[in-house]
């Protein structure tokens, strides 16, 4: 009989035996795939350089660069039913440009460049003082500036003498430049102006050539007249040796303007086809005008008793004005492709800060010694400026400008007539500083270009 244990055993090998067997021999069932080789899993996607891909753009701010989405290539082996795709979504971000860019304020920026121009403009302007006479007026009412019978040391009305003005001061003109900053927005134009102008310097002289008396050159002096104590009188100073006045005149300015879009209020402008159109401004201005006068003169007579030996007067005014100015004016233009021509008037209404100064040494005689007086006032002060302009559309992104303005001041102070041509019995000073206010004119012609960015 054989042993149980030997019985289970043997029963263990054989049915082991036929498991393994089984298993060795094995297929798998038609519905079911076989396993894919390991390096058949993940498949290269198609996202490559220059592939656009199918784009998905997510709702995102106006500036924000939307970035471009790729569905992913990548499936999972399913053994329960076949390959699916994951739904996995592959998303390729823009490059990081650093701070400021895709951003909110990259475009508010952008917008600002692309809507701005810059216009420089060189000026060739003249401010002339205008025919203001030196000295002032005659007991007879005579023009001054015609030769007048003048006393001599005796008081004889021998010589002959007159006054010198200022007429052809600033007849020559000065270089300036002309900045214009601008900004287009949908309902306007914000723009922001400054100007300058070289110091204008000129002079009026008279020499021993035209003071040779009525028969050989002008006259025989030229004469300084003064009132005596408020009083038109034959009083003053006369110099027979050499003459001369020499001016000095400079200003400048900066000032920001609005104006106003109103093509659905007017006329509506279509720069393709050309048009006219009408717009209003309105803004603030400030404007430094500053000049000053010096005059000096010599005498001398040596045949009077007591002689006179020779001297030299020196008379110098300065004067200093700040503006202030609300201004406002409209801004007319006819529009074509190839150029525009405009017509620009401003009005102002503000106030004017000035000071003035006067000096004197040895107006008199030489032992008159230096006075000064000076004063210091604020004076409503209206402005008008004009312009006309015709600019030239040479191609989209620059405009040649050729024009003229015309710029005008009141009650501003001004060297030529802030001197109070008068003396006085009571007090030592000959020549003082009064407040005497006059008209200022700036105007010239302007030639420059515009730029708009690209």
């Amino acid at each position: 009989m054989v042993n149980p244990a030997y019985r289970l055993m043997i029963g263990m090998i054989v049915l082991l035996s036929g498991v393994g067997v089984r298993s060795a021999q094995a297929q798998y069932a038609p519905a079911m795939a076989q396993p894919a080789a390991q390096e058949s899993l993940y498949q290269a996607t198609a996202y490559h350089g220059g592939h656009k891909g199918n784009l998905v753009y997510e709702p995102a701010p106006d500036y924000y660069a939307s970035p471009d989405q790729y569905a992913s290539e990548y499936y999972a082996p399913d053994y329960y039913g076949g390959a699916d795709n994951s739904g996995s979504i592959m998303q390729v971000l823009p490059e990081d440009r650093g701070w400021g860019y895709d951003h909110p304020w990259d475009g508010f920026f952008k917008n600002l460049a692309e809507n701005s121009w810059l216009r420089v403009e060189y000026m060739l302007v003249k401010s002339p003082p205008g025919n203001q006479l030196v000295g002032g007026d005659l007991p007879s009412g005579n023009d001054p500036r015609q030769p007048f019978a003048a006393p001599d040391t005796d008081g004889l009305l021998t010589l002959s003498s007159k006054e010198a003005d200022l007429s052809s001061i600033g007849r020559k003109g000065t270089n300036g430049i002309r900045g214009t900053f601008g900004i287009d927005f949908e309902r306007g134009t914000l723009e922001a102006i400054f100007f300058g102008t070289q110091s204008d310097v000129s002079s009026v002289s008279y020499g021993q050539a035209e003071l040779m008396g009525a028969n050989f050159g002008q006259t025989d002096m030229i004469s300084i007249l003064t009132s005596v104590d408020g009083e038109t009188a034959f009083s003053g100073r006369n110099f027979n040796q050499k003459f001369a006045v020499n001016y000095r005149s400079q200003a400048w300015g900066a000032e920001s303007n609005y104006v106003v879009n109103t093509d659905r209020l007017f006329f509506k402008t279509v720069y393709g086809v050309g048009g006219f159109q009408m717009r209003p401004l309105f803004g603030f201005r400030y404007l430094k005008i500053a000049e000053d006068m010096d005059i000096r003169g010599s005498f001398e007579n040596l045949d009077a008793t007591p002689e006179i030996p020779f001297f030299e007067t020196t008379i110098q005014s300065a004067t200093n004005n700040k503006l202030y100015v609300p201004q406002a004016g409209i801004r007319m233009e006819f529009i074509h492709p190839w150029f525009t021509i405009s017509a620009e008037p401003k009005v102002g209404f503000g106030v004017n800060h000035y000071k003035g100064s006067v000096m004197t040494d040895q107006f008199l005689d030489s032992t008159d010694p230096t006075h000064f007086t000076a004063i210091s006032k604020t004076s409503f002060s209206p402005t008008f400026e004009f312009g006309v302009n015709a600019r030239f559309h040479l191609n989209e992104w620059f405009t040649f400008n050729v024009g003229y303005n015309f710029l005008w001041a009141n009650q501003i102070a001004r060297p030529g007539t802030i001197v109070y041509y008068n003396t006085s019995t009571v007090s030592p000073v000959s020549l003082q500083a009064q407040n005497s206010l006059d008209s200022y004119k700036l105007h010239g012609l302007v030639l420059g270009g515009e730029i708009r960015w690209p």
